[in-house]
């Protein structure tokens, strides 16, 4: 039992680390980023912005189709289709809605589907920035294929 005294604050101490670790772990890019960039502000409550897809272009798929769908893609609706020519495609939708992307991918004879879902919001950082700041977050898809 001599070694009993020390587990509680070892336990304490980890909880603390993982607490503090999770504010800089997010699924999300944006998430990472714990400060605000204020040269990112709305002056005015936007409705739309651009939903940023990251994909794979390479020497077997030069272009990659893509369909958004405006909802969980189990009940969710289409809402854009088109073929990606680079990696990096924006689409400018509306805010406050959940979207899922699929791209399809080709290896060979199969057909790869990518999927990524995440809801694109916009929140008042004006206590940061100064009044009026409205910042744009989430509405990033990465539909990439590991390497």
């Amino acid at each position: 039992m001599k070694n009993a005294k020390y587990r509680i604050p070892a336990l304490i101490l980890m909880v603390i680390f993982l607490a503090l670790g999770g504010i800089y772990r997010g699924c999300e890019p944006e998430d990472v980023i714990i400060g605000v960039d204020c040269n990112d502000c709305y002056s005015y409550v936007p409705d739309s912005a651009d939903l940023i897809i990251y994909l794979t272009i390479d020497e077997m798929n030069p272009a990659v189709p893509i369909v958004v769908y405006r909802g969980k893609l189990e009940e969710g609706h289409v809402d854009w289709m088109d073929t990606a020519t680079t990696e990096e495609y924006h689409l400018y939708s509306a805010l406050d809605v959940y979207y899922t992307v699929e791209a399809t991918y080709r290896s060979g004879d199969e057909t790869i589907l990518a999927y990524d879902g995440d809801r694109m919001y916009s929140y008042d950082a004006g206590d940061q920035c100064g009044v009026p700041c409205y910042i744009i977050k989430g509405g990033i898809f990465d539909n990439s294929l590991m390497k």
